[in-house]
């Protein structure tokens, strides 16, 4: 194996290690937001978005190096090319095998806790509507005594209470 290619892949299997320490965080800090989220704790949040924020700065650039280490050797940047170019280096190889399912494991918290924040964000709507004496029947339909669609009553509303 030529020096260099020798050194690249010494360096592919830094990069993987790292990634992986980032997945890592990642999980806990996403893990923490839901959390958060739940308890509607804003304190927690904003930290948690700072550190979610660098983390995934810090993954970008890394995914960047690992895609440049990954074309330098001419292997495909897929779980598994990986895994067999990392294949001398079992820590990095056994941490990327693993980091691949922390990092699906990520998206679908993240994913989760996307829709937390939106089931939030359509209540906040909900209640500005409510407040603001917006005519919230406009958007509202039930079926009338003929089975056709009816608007419903319009609400009271605290704007006009």
């Amino acid at each position: 194996m030529p020096s260099i290619t020798k050194h690249n892949t010494a360096a592919l299997a830094e990069v993987a290690l790292a990634i992986a320490t980032q997945a890592d965080r990642l999980e806990v800090v996403l893990q923490l937001e839901r959390e958060a989220l739940v308890a509607n704790d804003e304190r927690t949040l904003d930290t948690v978005a700072r550190d979610k924020d660098l983390i995934v700065r810090t993954l970008e650039t890394q995914e960047r190096e690992r895609l440049h280490l990954a074309r330098s050797l001419d292997i495909s940047p897929g779980p598994a090319p990986m895994r067999a170019a990392l294949a001398e280096h079992h820590p990095a190889r056994d941490a990327w095998a693993r980091c691949v399912g922390v990092l699906e494991r990520c998206q679908a918290i993240n994913s989760a806790n996307g829709r937390i924040v939106e089931t939030k964000l359509q209540n906040v709507r909900t209640a500005l509507d409510l407040l603001s004496g917006r005519d919230m029947a406009a958007s509202t339909s039930t079926y009338g005594p003929s089975g056709r669609t009816a608007r419903a009553h319009s609400p009271l509303t605290i704007a006009r209470a």
